[in-house]
């Protein structure tokens, strides 16, 4: 199911010392992929909803598969490829998505906020199954310190805070590959498309960059 397409055309960007990298049409049969991960979106677990406090299911949505290692879903080999690719190796294997809609709520004030301004471990891999050309990925420059807040209690962040550095732009079936570790990241929610019955799907790949690795152990030791 998670088979590559052939003669993937890899593009290569630089961006401020670091590489992005897009695949366009990056699986050959996506629609398998996109029924089997999505088809029943209202059923995939809610993220962190043991976290308290938690606007999770109150004013948003946000659903993810997490911890997914299938050994009958060859995805080893998308890791493979992606870890190549990066420079960066990964913990394991496993099926991550998003899944995400928003309640017609002023709490989502999407015209004056950015959506979770976040860092990650390592190069982050997205694949988009929305018809979308508007709706992907922001990097940002952080102008404040962000407040040590629970991911789903103040998950949208000022405008007036951030300075957007650059935007990736979404399309089906694409897949999109940046240093998280070094740029916050976000969902660029632009407009109110997914303020209704619709969810807006990625699948995700985590890597690990050494520094973080090194900086995660070392505060384990304190």
């Amino acid at each position: 199911m998670f088979e590559l397409n052939d003669n993937l055309e890899v593009k290569a960007e630089s961006f401020l010392g670091t590489m992005i990298y897009t695949i366009d049409d990056f699986y050959k049969y996506p629609q398998e992929v996109d029924d089997y991960l999505f088809s029943e979106p209202n059923k995939i677990p809610l993220h962190k909803i043991w976290e308290n406090p938690t606007f999770n299911a109150v004013h948003f949505e946000d659903r993810r598969h997490e911890g997914y290692s299938l050994d009958s879903l060859d995805i080893a080999k998308v890791y493979q490829f992606l870890s190549k690719l990066c420079g960066q190796g990964y913990q394991s294997a496993e099926i991550v998505t998003n899944c995400t809609r928003f309640k017609r709520h002023e709490f989502n004030d999407y015209e004056n906020c950015h959506w979770w301004p976040h860092r990650d471990g390592g190069y982050n891999g997205i694949v988009y199954f929305n018809d979308d050309d508007k709706h992907g990925t922001c990097f940002y420059q952080e102008l404040v310190e962000k407040p040590d807040m629970p991911e789903h209690y103040q998950p949208w962040g000022a405008k007036k805070d951030f300075i957007v550095l650059k935007t990736l732009e979404p399309k089906y079936n694409r897949f999109v590959f940046f240093d998280g570790y070094r740029f916050p990241h976000g969902m660029n929610i632009c407009t109110d498309r997914y303020f209704g019955s619709e969810y807006r799907k990625n699948q995700v790949f985590f890597f690990d960059d050494p520094e973080f690795l090194e900086d995660y152990r070392n505060e384990d030791l304190i």
